[in-house]
């Protein structure tokens, strides 16, 4: 663990592993730009002009804009019914793959080794509630977490990078920030998790690699999950 870590994780402190779900638990089988291009389109029907999209298409960072950019269109549930077709269409991706799910190498051993030393496991993800059970369903995962956050169980810019949907998992297990690790593989679980002031781990087995994460100085970094139980062993 990085040594200057700044919410002080205490490994005999440590109560509580938090999850994100594609790329750190399974290996993730949606077609990122297929979604991407799915929620561009919702949001250029609800008249969107297409220079507020985000460039990079990255599709919370055009949702956060688009939001931004609606401000004032509420009545009538007219921010209800963009939020409902965003999740909608996005759920429609990821569901076209979810049955040929699998886990991180090394995912059943870590969760039965953090279970027997009493710690809680929970799972904090972008994916809509019905992916994510059909997911762990699909890879076995099923039936491990004390608790589940998803995108679609709270108003969309609630959603993760939003601190409030981390604190919401804390405050489902019974945990405070201090007690937790979260664990992700994009930059957006490591946002999530300096905003809620939990340390965070991440992992290279999605989309970044060493040279990313080095700029965002995670305050651990690991291969995969499957490091984990080595990282806490000063935990005992």
């Amino acid at each position: 663990m990085n040594s200057t870590d700044p919410f002080g994780l205490n490994l005999k402190a440590l109560k509580a592993v938090i999850f994100d779900l594609d790329g750190t638990l399974i290996q993730s089988t949606i077609d990122f730009k297929a979604m991407n291009q799915a929620v561009a389109e919702t949001l250029l029907q609800h008249g969107l002009p297409e220079d507020i999209l985000d460039t990079k298409g990255r599709v919370n960072e055009s949702i956060v804009r688009a939001y931004a950019y609606f401000k004032g269109h509420s009545q009538n549930g007219w921010m209800d019914r963009l939020e409902s077709d965003l999740n909608r269409v996005s759920a429609a991706v990821e569901m076209r793959r979810v049955d040929r799910t699998t886990v991180v190498p090394g995912a059943f051993e870590v969760l039965d080794h953090l279970k027997r030393n009493g710690l809680s496991v929970a799972i904090l993800t972008r994916g809509s509630r019905p992916y994510t059970l059909r997911a762990l369903r699909a890879s076995g995962l099923e039936g491990y977490f004390h608790t589940i956050v998803c995108r679609d169980d709270y108003p969309l810019t609630e959603a993760k990078p939003n601190p409030i949907a981390l604190r919401r998992v804390f405050a489902d297990l019974g945990m405070e920030n201090q007690q937790c690790l979260f664990i992700g593989d994009h930059e957006t679980d490591h946002q999530c998790a300096v905003s809620a002031e939990t340390s965070f781990a991440a992992v290279l087995t999605g989309s970044h690699g060493r040279e990313v994460w080095s700029g965002f100085r995670p305050d651990m970094l690991m291969s995969s999950i499957a490091d984990l139980p080595r990282m806490l062993e000063g935990r005992s």
